[in-house]
């Protein structure tokens, strides 16, 4: 085995451990297609460049390094003294050099900064970008929009939100009734979400923002459960009562490669009632009607959006529009615990978990039986 081969293979190993195979292997195989700048931009909170969360860090930089993921580091955005600033872009570089990763490093006032920056990175080099003073060179917002990152990471000991002990997987910041409370936010949660909504004004790309720990850096990157608390825009979910203008083949495509199986060649001709779509095709819902009452035919979120809170918007679309269904999932979908969560009640039959919402007591017989024996949707 070449020596490359044989070190992805321990890399990919060390991924594994902390989520399934087919997980890390995704994953690394779409940060490995992005331009090497735009894999992530980590933005690092001082504190977590004390041991232990350091060698953490840097154990983390290293696996990233032989997967040839080159994410761009910067030091100074969440602190203003300049002296401070310098003493940790050094500390890191050298912690870097230290652990044999190729490092450069660079301030944020450097002229063609975001050239050089680009050129180290598709050299194999990750970057130590230090932000010595904001009022020169470019600022936070600035070099989120020239780089243009697919995620933005803020490292942070805290390692996200939690509410009454408990992980906020996601916030979507720009819905209040999605929020949480002010009550429930300290000044510096409720500030920081300020500073994504920010960045989210000027960063026209789809760039993912998180809040995580160095403990946990590689769980939130390589699996769909991720690890800290994300911070997004709701999806753009459309909505209609037939497929009308709809991309048929970007929607087939969509549908078959989140389900791993190919549609029968009838199922798009088959009668709706309402498609919830996001606007990318990456997610949707599909309503039919069953027994007189609505079903839910597809719902699916493709692989590389999961863990981005899609589902639970489309979801929400699905209930504002249709407040009573039913739907089927086989025993061994490992969605079904989410669906548990969502659902008002559940049966088996046969292979089959019939779930439903909204449904009449002497509604849930006639689903049950509809649900077990509808047709089957793929080849």
């Amino acid at each position: 085995m070449p020596k490359n081969d044989s070190l992805r293979t321990t890399v990919m190993r060390s991924l594994i451990a902390i989520g399934s195979e087919q997980e890390a292997g995704f994953y690394v195989d779409i940060f490995q297609n992005l331009a090497p700048e735009k894999f992530a931009l980590i933005v690092i909170d001082p504190c977590c460049l004390e041991k232990p969360l350091l060698d953490a860090l840097i154990s983390d930089l290293k696996v990233l390094s032989n997967l040839d993921l080159t994410p761009v580091l910067l030091v100074g955005a969440l602190d203003r003294d300049k002296t401070s600033v310098r003493f940790q872009g050094e500390r890191l570089y050298k912690e870097l050099d230290r652990a044999k990763i190729k490092t450069a490093r660079l301030d944020c006032a450097s002229y063609q900064l975001v050239p050089d920056v680009r050129r180290k990175a598709q050299s194999g080099y990750i970057v130590v970008l230090e932000m010595t003073d904001a009022k020169r060179g470019l600022d936070l917002k600035e070099l989120a929009a020239r780089l243009e990152p697919a995620k933005m990471v803020f490292l942070q000991p805290s390692g996200g939100f939690r509410i009454n002990g408990k992980r906020v997987v996601a916030i979507n910041v720009d819905q209040a009734g999605a929020m949480p409370s002010a009550e429930q936010l300290s000044g510096g949660q409720q500030k920081f979400i300020n500073v994504v909504a920010g960045l989210m004004s000027g960063n026209a790309r789809n760039c993912t923002y998180v809040i995580v720990s160095p403990l946990n850096l590689l769980s939130e990157l390589f699996t769909v459960r991720g690890a800290g608390t994300m911070l997004r825009r709701g999806a753009e979910i459309r909505c209609a009562t037939s497929y009308g203008r709809m991309n048929m083949k970007k929607l087939t495509g969509s549908i078959e490669t989140s389900f791993g199986r190919k549609l029968c060649a009838d199922y798009l001709s088959r009668p709706v009632t309402q498609i919830c779509l996001e606007e990318n095709y990456r997610g949707g819902a599909i309503m039919t009607e069953l027994a007189g009452l609505s079903y839910l035919s597809k719902f699916w979120v493709t692989q590389e959006a999961q863990g981005e809170g899609i589902g639970s918007d489309i979801w929400q679309s699905v209930l504002e529009k249709t407040p009573a269904f039913f739907w089927r999932s086989k025993n061994d979908n490992p969605f079904n615990n989410w669906y548990m969560k969502m659902c008002e009640g559940m049966q088996l039959s046969g292979d089959w978990r019939v779930f439903w919402i909204g449904l009449e007591a002497p509604e849930i017989p006639g689903a049950v039986l509809a649900a077990a024996n509808a047709p089957q949707d793929f080849e």
